[in-house]
């Protein structure tokens, strides 16, 4: 009898183990691809609902550097990827491809989910002068999989991913908001703050909180509720059933902001931008230049690569110099922006003129269009594309040379929102003291409006004339740093192809001397023509 009773319990324990074991969430698989003559393997692991593989795994296995640089993956290249924890969208160069999840850090992988990732990396290898499709040859085929059978248990909290990066402190929680509630985290130091979403849940990691800390942040307001852990690091979880998140980062003082809208705002009707035309008689420039900057000669022949637009439709190209009259824009060494930009600006109309194009200028002299008169300007003239240009600066302390070209679309970094903000600070209202803080408003409220133009045709279209201008400086020897995003209010109105152009940093002394030379405006002015040229051509 007793031998009965134990060969029992030893039956009623194997299925026992048996039934945890498939209860428990699905182990780590792998998963084999291939295309081209190249093929791997990779581990893919479920999280909720889905199921994602590792993209550091797939990078290293292709022979590429992968290197996390704070909460990026950094896939280094000709034209490189770019992961950012907790994104729903990767940067392959400098265009975005949106995902239908968001990237997760764990377990020292980086987890991309499976029906994107090797459409992602063919691209990267295309653009990076590979022609390899790669599909999933193995375990991974079918697309969706049945997850392993589970008890119906509520959902366990999400696992925070451990990321080697220094995080944030959190001072302080302020609540607030209208007709939406905002929770403000008042931030210190210069850490990039991590946050996730899954659901009805936001996640931010923060440096470590005691457990005092951690009950003086918790809180509520109107059905959002803020429940915060203590530990290192510590996780502040808003609970927010009914309502979407937006959330982005402020300076002077440093702040992660938390805007919750009813679902049902959360799809806000954005409007056509309203065009204001420039009042009679003033800022309306001239048709022609009224001062002729002395130019060098200019070259008789076309460069080889170069072809004047086709005959049947000559098309128009609007020049806009940055700044003017009351405006100076950035000053250094001696120098103003405005005036380096109309210099530049001239000769660029005068080398489009010269390859047959038709060319009209925002400003001529030293006049003073507003950032919405001078896309007004370009709509009312039907131009083609829109040019603006500039010169760039630093703070003290900080360096660096070389070309930016900007579209006008989520900003690719910090640097380049910081910057943006700095070209936008005249749409706030003059003589008041809160001017920046202002600027920095209107300028996160277009950062929202861009998240929902990320497929607008004229943002595709602005991106391959940034690439052929791009292109045209590298060819011509110019010292080219970079084609980047960021939402700048005298692109926003361009109902055309647009790109803002950083000619070089004012803030750089021999980059500045060297900008203000006319040979070497001459030289700048005949590469970006080309590439303007050639986008036309297309």
């Amino acid at each position: 009898m007793r031998w009965l009773e134990r060969k029992t319990v030893c039956l009623l324990t194997a299925v026992l183990l048996v039934c945890a074991a498939l209860c428990r969430p699905a182990a780590a698989e792998r998963w084999r691809w291939s295309g081209g003559g190249l093929s791997g393997s990779v581990d893919v692991r479920t999280f909720g609902n889905n199921r994602l593989a590792a993209a550091d795994e797939i990078a290293k296995e292709l022979g590429y550097a992968a290197v996390q640089e704070q909460s990026e993956l950094v896939v280094k290249a000709g034209t490189g990827l770019r992961f950012v924890h907790g994104a729903a969208v990767v940067w392959l160069g400098y265009s975005v491809i949106p995902l239908p999840s968001r990237t997760r850090v764990e377990s020292g992988h980086w987890w991309i989910d499976t029906d994107s990732v090797l459409r992602i990396f063919s691209q990267f290898l295309r653009k990076n002068g590979r022609n390899i499709t790669l599909r999933w040859s193995g375990a991974g085929e079918s697309k969706k999989i049945a997850p392993p059978p589970a008890e119906k248990k509520p959902a366990p909290p999400p696992v925070q991913p451990k990321v080697s990066v220094r995080l944030p402190r959190v001072k302080n929680v302020r609540w607030g908001g209208d007709e939406h509630v905002r929770a403000v985290l008042d931030l210190e130091g210069e850490e990039t703050p991590l946050y996730s979403t899954e659901g009805a849940k936001t996640s931010v990691q923060a440096d470590a909180l005691s457990s005092s800390e951690a009950a003086r942040l918790s809180g509520s307001r109107e059905g959002v509720t803020l429940s915060v852990k203590s530990g290192n690091p510590s996780r502040l979880d808003f609970s927010h059933p009914g309502y979407s998140v937006k959330i982005f980062t402020l300076k002077a003082p440093y702040r992660l902001v938390m805007d919750f809208r009813r679902d049902s705002q959360s799809a806000p009707k954005v409007l056509p931008p309203q065009i204001d035309s420039p009042q009679p008689g003033r800022n309306t420039p001239p048709p022609e230049p009224q001062k002729k900057i002395e130019l060098p000669p200019v070259k008789k022949d076309l460069p080889p690569a170069v072809k004047s637009p086709k005959a049947k439709k000559r098309k128009l190209v609007v020049i806009d110099a940055g700044h003017g009259g009351k405006d100076p824009g950035a000053m250094a060494h001696g120098y103003r922006e405005k005036v380096i930009a109309l210099q530049i600006a001239t000769k660029i109309a005068a080398e489009l003129r010269e390859l047959g194009v038709n060319v009209k200028m925002t400003r001529t002299g030293d006049t003073y269009p507003t950032l919405k008169e001078r896309t007004a300007m370009a709509n009312r003239w039907n131009a083609d594309v829109f040019i603006s240009v500039h010169l760039n600066a630093l703070p003290k302390g900080r360096h660096s040379n070389g070309v930016e070209i900007y579209i006008m679309a989520l900003p690719t970094d910090k640097d380049a929102m910081a910057l943006a903000k700095i070209e936008n600070a005249e749409i706030a209202e003059s003589g008041s003291g809160k001017k920046s803080a202002k600027a920095d408003k209107r300028t996160e409220m277009l950062l929202a409006i861009l998240g929902n133009m990320q497929q607008n045709q004229k943002i595709s279209e602005s991106t391959l004339l940034a690439e052929d201008l791009f292109q045209s400086g590298q060819k011509s020897g110019l010292d080219m740093k970079r084609v980047a995003q960021a939402p700048f209010w005298v692109l926003r109105g361009a109902a055309m192809p647009a790109v803002l152009i950083e000619t070089g940093f004012i803030t750089e002394l021999a980059e500045v001397r060297r900008l203000a030379q006319p040979a070497y405006q001459q030289r700048m002015a005949e590469a970006f023509a080309a590439g303007i040229v050639s986008f036309i051509n297309r």
